[in-house]
């Protein structure tokens, strides 16, 4: 007992003297690392989810969640990733951020979220906190402003008259769901499986009424505005709201300003005014920022589902927003019809052109004598990469127009006594010029960040605006339209005309787009589970199938048109839009100017609902008859696909399909006797005429023509020289072909696209060589000049500069139909796939030239038996092009051709004498313009004969 108590004793006596211990703050540091939580109701997190991170104004990439041996790292919040900021996001203050799943397959959550990163944080960690499907960002578990992850309606929207379907974050019983409508309760039936459901209605949808979803998760009620999405394409809501106006956007008039916006199922809309384009939110650099605006005008809904408002005077040169209330939300967005915008298109510019028109532009002006689609030779160059190489001009006064609109008006430029910039293409020879994207493209470049920045621009933000970025003055909206046509002028003295590079496909945001704010869900195709469709791989697809969507497009093109004089349209991912709009695409371009080009990429960027009945791709060509395609089967025959390791002919693979496929292009798509459907796209003849088909070997997409036939030639090619010779005979089948010629910038002088160290592992070829250089620095992309000077260079240029003059002078290259093509061309068998011949005969499309003679060899010296007849006489080699004769042979002789070598020769010829300036004149009768007459007779009368014969 004594023992006991002497213990416990002790024990007592000790906790007097245990030590006491208090939480210590850890101390504020420098922030250098960041821990993403991220929760997903259902757990998911293996599936595959991933983030998409990018510093503002930098280069995003893909980021994975913390793995250990059990698999994805959790906490008591959900999946866990620990991001160094000591790399790509050093110095950042603001960090992008997208949950999405794989490769783009779904986004959580269809908009843009930006992380706040402070300077110094806790231990120098940054704790961030999101939720599946809540927009909000959370920087501590219990933030207020942060996600909630109690549950929730996911989606609830109309998918038929009388149907709701909905979904939700778990299972509840039918007891506590509810609807209302306008605020009362509504009848309604309901059927449940599992956390999804439909609810059926008694009557037709009220579409001026609100319906509301109510659900009782536990004792928390959730409300859910229902939307339209499933309706939007019945012939109720077109009739109701389908607008056919012509006024939507602001509209200049004598004495009053005019702002009609379509917007059907708003309970509210609200203009402002402002006097500058610039939010204070960008001059302060805090998103929390605001300014006011200089007037703010309730809007009156007047017809359609529009929204007008009138104001007093020529409001030129202000900038205006729409405030836009659905249901419980409400945001200001930039006008879809803005044509013209403030830095990084955040607002929309009131726009009289009349002020803004340059001296030498006039409206409808489009050089040449162009008469079909096939006259046309397309030349692909991205705006920075003209001009941005200091070899471009020597001229430091035109340091400020490199890299933009105003490079391309600058003339006379050299490098070593070489052409440079516009000069080059106007040497080169080339009828059009097709300019990567220079709408307004938004966040892929910061405007008012640094001058070197690049990207190409197919993540549109304001279709009918301008980018500001290739503007001396991104911050006044009127610069950028004025420097643009001073372009347009330029371009049209020099005889070029101008292609559009238009992405109607999809946008650069999702869910927090101009246009999915003003009525969400309508200008996108939606999937069942209220999901973006990904066809174009970025995130969302357009539904140019919908009405005012439609009306959009056709309405965007027209603008370009008739304000800009755009003389051609080339559609990204052409097969995500449908055949109806591009034929009243073609329809309204057609009416300003028939030869007015429309064409596009007869494919798409991922899977996508459109119906494939109705989709603008190979398949449905024959029913655009004014739309032409890329032909990538004539592409990949020429030099292997586009990336890899495959080989085309000019690198001596010459299988069936091969020269199968090599035939169909050189046909212009056109089935003659000779062509299968071996190796052809759904194994079938897709185009069937010339004017629907765009034979090319490379674009700005993949790897450049140098690049892929360093990367493929052989050892024994390269030592014999012959990437050269390949590079000279790629464009020789291109440009001897029958169709439309497309050619990418730079590979008249053998553009490389190296890989720096900048460049991501999965954009580069065998760690050298750049396939996708849309966000790469301009030392990948530029234009270099320098290069342009060199002698194997320049060979290559003379050789293209000089087909392009034998294509233009001779119109048998140039034939429209496929009847023409059919009369004219065949196919010569020379018992050896080494060799690709055939002839363009009877004076075809009114060549001077009775019968042209083209023949293709690949990589083996070749002998050949001319055909028989008159004397052929030789003008084309691997030495060159020209018109003058380099040799002759006799009909049926035999004749060498080298490796990698395009020869043409032709035979038979009628000149027609030049019509004297003076003539002998009698009783008022010019007698040598009488003999010019006579002699045009004759020849229209010979070609007649002979092909009756």
């Amino acid at each position: 007992m004594i023992k006991k108590f002497a213990l416990l004793l002790i024990l007592a006596s000790s906790l007097l003297f245990i030590p006491t211990f208090r939480r210590v703050e850890a101390a504020s540091e420098a922030t250098d690392t960041m821990v993403i939580h991220y929760f997903r109701y259902g757990a998911d997190y293996s599936d595959g989810w991933n983030m998409w991170m990018w510093p503002v104004g930098g280069a995003g990439a893909a980021y994975q969640f913390d793995t250990n041996e059990s698999g994805i790292v959790t906490d008591g919040f959900g999946a866990v990733a620990t991001i160094d900021l000591t790399t790509n996001f050093a110095s950042a203050s603001s960090i992008g951020i997208i949950m999405r799943k794989g490769e783009w397959l779904k986004k959580d959550v269809d908009k843009d979220r930006f992380i706040s990163v402070p300077a110094t944080s806790e231990a120098g960690v940054l704790h961030v906190y999101f939720v599946e499907g809540d927009e909000r960002i959370g920087y501590a578990i219990d933030d207020p402003d942060g996600p909630d992850r109690s549950d929730k309606v996911v989606n609830a929207y109309f998918s038929t008259l009388r149907s709701i379907r909905f979904t939700l974050t778990s299972v509840i019983a039918s007891g506590n769901i509810n609807l209302k409508i306008n605020g009362a309760d509504a009848t309604f039936t309901i059927s449940l499986t599992a956390n999804a459901g439909t609810i059926t209605i008694p009557t037709n949808v009220n579409l001026e009424n609100t319906y509301t979803l109510e659900v009782l998760f536990g004792t928390e009620l959730k409300t859910y505005d229902v939307t339209f999405d499933g309706i939007y394409d019945t012939t109720a809501f077109i009739d109701a709201y389908g607008y056919d106006g012509d006024d939507l956007g602001a509209v200049v008039n004598a004495s009053t300003t005019d702002f009609r916006v379509w917007a059907p199922i708003s309970s509210s809309v609200v203009l402002k005014i402002y006097d500058s384009g610039t939010p204070a939110r960008l001059i302060a650099k805090d998103p929390a920022a605001t300014d006011t605006p200089a007037q703010t005008i309730a809007m009156t809904k007047s017809v359609k589902g529009t929204w007008t408002a009138s104001l007093s005077g020529n409001l030129h040169g202000k900038y205006y927003t729409y405030t836009v209330t659905n249901g419980i939300k409400t945001n200001e967005l930039v006008d879809p019809y803005a044509k013209s915008a403030g830095v990084n298109g955040l607002r929309g510019m009131v726009v009289d052109f009349s002020q803004t028109n340059p001296a030498g532009f006039t409206y409808g002006d489009r050089p040449g004598s162009m008469l079909h689609y096939t006259d046309a030779i397309i030349y692909e160059v991205h705006v920075r990469d003209l001009t941005s190489h200091s070899s471009w001009v020597v001229d430091s006064q035109y340091d400020s127009y490199r890299g933009k609109f105003l490079g391309f008006t600058v003339e006379g430029t050299t490098y070593e006594g070489v052409s440079t910039g516009i000069d080059h293409i106007k040497e080169l020879g080339v009828t059009h010029v097709q300019i990567l994207p220079f709408f307004d493209y938004g966040n892929a470049v910061d405007e008012s960040g640094s001058a070197t920045q690049f990207n190409w621009g197919y993540m549109p933000l304001n279709y009918n605006c301008l980018e500001g970025y290739y503007a001396t003055n991104p911050y006044d909206g009127a610069v950028r339209v004025n420097e643009f046509k001073q372009l347009m002028a330029t371009m049209s003295e020099n005889g070029l005309r101008v292609i559009m590079d238009v992405v109607y496909n999809h946008t650069g945001q999702s869910g927090d787009s101009n246009f999915n704010m003003i009525l969400p869900g309508y200008y996108y195709r939606m999937n069942s589970d209220g999901s973006f469709s990904n066809g174009s791989g970025t995130g969302n697809e357009t539904a140019s199938e919908r009405y005012m969507m439609r009306k959009f497009m056709v309405d965007s093109v027209t603008f370009w048109a008739e304000e800009y004089n755009i003389s051609g349209f080339r559609f990204d991912l052409m097969a995500l839009h449908d055949v109806e709009t591009m034929n009243q695409i073609v329809a309204s371009l057609h009416a300003i100017d028939d030869t007015i080009l429309v064409y596009g990429e007869p494919w798409t960027g991922g899977g996508t609902i459109l119906s494939s009945t109705i989709a603008a791709d190979k398949v449905n060509l024959v029913d655009m008859p004014g739309v032409a395609a890329f032909n990538d089967d004539f592409r990949n025959a020429v030099k292997g696909n586009p990336d890899g390791t495959e080989d085309g002919f000019v690198q001596d693979s010459k299988t069936t399909s091969i020269i199968n496929r090599l035939k169909y292009g050189v046909a212009g798509g056109v089935s003659l006797p000779g062509i299968t459907t071996e190796g052809l796209s759904w194994g079938r003849f897709w185009n069937d005429n010339p004017s629907q088909t765009l034979n090319y070997v490379t674009a700005h997409d993949n790897l450049t023509l140098f690049d892929k036939l360093t990367y493929t030639a052989t050892y024994a090619q390269k030592s014999g020289g012959l990437i050269k010779e390949m590079q000279k005979q790629a464009n020789a089948l291109v440009l001897t072909a029958q169709g439309i010629p497309f050619l990418h910038a730079g590979e008249e002088f053998l553009r490389s696209k190296p890989c720096v160290p900048s460049d991501s592992s999965d954009v580069c070829v065998a760690t050298k060589y750049n396939r996708n250089s849309y966000q790469s620095p301009d030392a990948v992309n530029q234009l270099r000049w320098d290069l342009k000077a060199q002698d194997d260079n320049m060979e290559v240029f003379e050789y293209y500069k000089d087909l392009i003059e034998l294509r233009k002078t001779h119109p048998a290259f140039r034939l429209s139909t496929a009847a023409e093509v059919e009369a004219h061309l065949s196919f010569i068998d020379f018992d050896d796939n080494s060799v690709l011949g055939y002839t363009i005969s009877d004076y075809a499309n009114g060549d001077s030239w009775d019968t042209i003679l083209v023949i293709h060899n690949t990589g083996e010296f070749a002998t050949v038996t001319l055909p028989a007849g008159d004397t052929w006489n030789l003008i084309g080699d691997q030495s060159g092009i020209g018109t003058e004769v380099i040799r002759t042979f006799a009909g049926g002789a035999s004749m060498f051709v080298m490796e990698n070598e395009t020869v043409i020769l032709y035979q038979g010829v009628v000149v027609l004498p030049e019509e004297p300036e003076t003539g002998c004149t009698i009783f008022g009768i010019n007698f040598g313009s009488v003999f010019y007459s006579m002699s045009a007779i004759f020849l229209a009368f010979f070609v007649l004969i002979k092909r009756k014969h």
